[in-house]
């Protein structure tokens, strides 16, 4: 059988298979009719192994798009057929950043910043600011900085929403205490569910906890702009962002597509930690994104016994650090049990305790007033 001969077959089934499903209650996000769903089908393009064919994903969650491969995969094999299913944009995403919103707007310039960033700057619609929680390094404690510090904000009356990027391994839902599967509304967006004033948003709430994410940095990208633009934020004065730690595929998706309105670095206080918040703090200074300050987790220990305080890690390296660098230590958090059975028991401390509530205040007022 020629290959035109078998992408014309695989042709006529997969528009077929898309207008029946466009029939059934599950699969209403293909269209409002059956030649709706057709147009979703691209075309058929040779591959290495077996021929590729493109379905167009506009409006698509990573679920319905998953959903749709797993129907597609089944019936042609049915038929005796196979393809590997490629989901695309009908136009490239650099083409919707250039079309105008409206015939009167003129899109932004196509500004290419360092790292080879291509800096078109598209705004959450309904978020006045966005504030990203960075660190260099794993395991300083960024994920309970960003839980509390939405928390806190929400507890002062603002909008808050705490996106978690960190799509390797998110933490929010355990340490916000929220499980389950997420909400769709009319228009085909992911409803973010809401507790402690706030509104969350994680892929763990798509995902299996127990099985890695593996996914390649593209993969990884159109996954954060759906995050970004196909969720429900409604109006929000502060969009808290839990970046993963590095300075690699999803930090530049971040600042490349969103305005920031301030950065926040969290490090713990030794030399190992501080050497890749010198990274994270460089990668904020040359993109350009204002760096409000540095929170020092972890700083001390005191013991409940008898009540010494000891610096576990130092003190010396994290006020070099912020003279040298020229930062503010916005505030530091000690290394206490009550925060860890917090976080573990899905309730932000500034919540549970206003002892510890204290520690995060110098932080939430820090936000506020930039």
């Amino acid at each position: 059988m020629s290959s035109d001969h078998q992408s014309n077959i695989l042709s006529v089934f997969i528009t077929e298979i898309l207008a029946q499903a466009a029939l059934r209650p599950e699969f209403a996000f293909l269209g409002k009719s059956p030649s709706e769903a057709k147009d979703r089908f691209l075309g058929i393009t040779p591959g290495e192994n077996s021929a590729v064919a493109q379905i167009a994903s506009d409006g698509l969650n990573l679920d319905q798009k998953s959903a749709l491969e797993i129907l597609l995969q089944k019936e042609l094999a049915e038929h005796g057929l196979s393809a590997t299913i490629y989901f695309k944009r009908k136009n490239s995403f650099a083409d919707r950043m250039a079309a105008p919103q409206n015939p009167g707007t003129q899109p932004p310039p196509n500004r290419v910043g360092p790292f080879g960033v291509k800096m078109q700057l598209r705004p959450i619609p309904g978020v006045k600011k966005v504030i990203a929680v960075s660190s260099g390094k794993g395991g300083v404690g960024k994920s309970t900085v960003s839980v509390n510090l939405a928390a806190g904000l929400a507890a002062q009356g603002q909008a808050v929403g705490l996106l978690d990027a960190d799509l390797y391994g998110p933490s929010a839902p355990l340490m916000m205490g929220i499980h389950g599967p997420l909400s769709i509304s009319a228009d085909q967006k992911m409803i973010p569910h809401e507790k402690h004033g706030v509104k969350v948003m994680s892929f763990g709430f798509m995902s299996d906890p127990y099985h890695p994410v593996i996914w390649r940095g593209p993969m990884i990208a159109k996954a954060l702009e759906q995050l970004f633009y196909q969720t429900v934020w409604g109006e929000l004065d502060y969009l808290v962002i839990d970046l993963p730690p590095g300075t690699g595929d999803v930090q530049l998706t971040l600042i490349e597509n969103i305005p920031l309105h301030g950065g926040i670095v969290v490090s713990t206080p030794q030399a190992v930690a501080l050497l890749d918040a010198h990274k994270g703090l460089s990668m904020f200074e040359k993109l350009k994104v204002p760096v409000l300050g540095l929170v020092e987790n972890m700083s001390h220990f005191q013991c409940s016994s008898c009540g010494h305080l000891d610096d576990i890690f130092g003190q010396a390296q994290i006020e070099a650090f912020a003279e040298e660098r020229k930062i503010p230590i916005l505030g530091r958090i000690p290394l206490h049990r009550r925060i860890r059975e917090a976080s573990d028991g899905g309730i932000p401390v500034v919540n549970l305790d206003p002892q510890f509530a204290l520690y995060y205040m110098p932080i939430i007022e820090a936000v506020l007033r930039s």
